[in-house]
Formats: structure tokens, sequence, C-alpha cells
């Protein structure tokens, strides 16, 4: 696997999607980091940089939830 370079905000974000919500790997963005603007746009990084997928689920009255999942090249590092 290529060595990829990492900000310390990127890190952060990776190791907590790491541990996971109720199980390593995985989770819902609000409950492994605080959702602002800012974590968008890091986890938008993680994504392009191919070490996470995100998929956006919508309900009437609530902001979108995002569910993060780490990459499988990812999973065993």
């Amino acid at each position: 696997m290529e060595t990829v370079s990492l900000t310390l905000k990127e890190q952060n974000l990776l190791d907590a999607i790491k541990r996971g919500m109720d199980e390593p790997g995985c989770g819902w963005l609000h409950e492994l980091a605080d959702e602002t603007h800012s974590t968008a746009g890091i986890l938008g990084s993680l994504v392009r940089k191919g070490l996470v997928t995100s998929s956006g689920f919508r309900e009437p009255g609530y902001p979108t939830a995002y569910w993060v999942e780490l990459a499988g090249s990812v999973l065993h590092t």
C-alpha cells in the first residue's frame, strides 16, 4: 500500500473512525467527531485519499447523517 501523507486533523479523524462507534472501523460521523464544516472538509479529504467511504442518509426534518467506514486496505493497518 502506498504511504499517504495526512495532516494532524486528518489523522485524528482517521483514528476516531478506526476506533469506531459500536465496532472498529465504522460509525456515524456525529458520534465519532464534532460535526462541523471543518470536519466535513477533513472527511472529504480522507475520502479523496481513498482511506474511508462515506454515505449520507436523510430523514425528513433532520440533517443528513453520514455513515463512515474505513476502506478495506486501511482496516488492517
